[in-house]
């Protein structure tokens, strides 16, 4: 299963656009593909679907030292606004980072260049951090403790 949590294999979802080249249609598909890059470690990806004002803040190697340390399990989509440009998708990105769970709960706006959408900035909200036990349930929702899922 792709890695942004549709029903559909990686290859028929968001590896289209990372793997395949394919450019998203729309700002929601960009950022779950952009979620799934950083699963995946896809830094030029990342780069690739950032507007020029956006990569000013987040530097290549920064994001591919973050891609590279963070374990990322769970994307929720918390809200859209799809009908007006710039648009808009508000997310939680759940991931683990020495056994501690983080969030990332954004609102990022996206724009349009030469038929092209990219992420341009966001808004990140105040989330709390978790730390994990060995036997607390997982985080990622398998219904297995951590120690035997993501943990292990």
């Amino acid at each position: 299963m792709c890695y942004c949590g549709s029903e559909k294999q990686y290859a028929d979802c968001c590896g289209r656009y990372i793997d395949g080249g394919l450019h998203a249609g729309d700002p929601l598909t960009l950022m779950k593909s952009r979620y799934s890059a950083f699963c995946t470690q896809a830094t030029e990806y990342l780069v690739a679907t950032c507007s020029a004002s956006a990569l000013q803040n987040n530097q290549a190697d920064e994001v591919a030292e973050f891609a590279k340390a963070a374990k990322f399990i769970k994307l929720e989509i918390v809200d859209t606004n799809l009908n007006t440009y710039p648009g808009e998708v508000e997310f939680k990105a759940f991931y683990l980072f020495a056994n501690t769970l983080c969030c990332i709960h954004e609102r990022s706006t996206f724009i349009e260049q030469n038929g092209q959408w990219l992420y341009d900035s966001g808004t990140l909200m105040p989330t709390p951090e978790h730390k994990l036990s060995r036997n607390d349930a997982c985080p990622c929702d398998s219904g297995k403790k951590y120690k035997k899922c993501c943990g292990s």
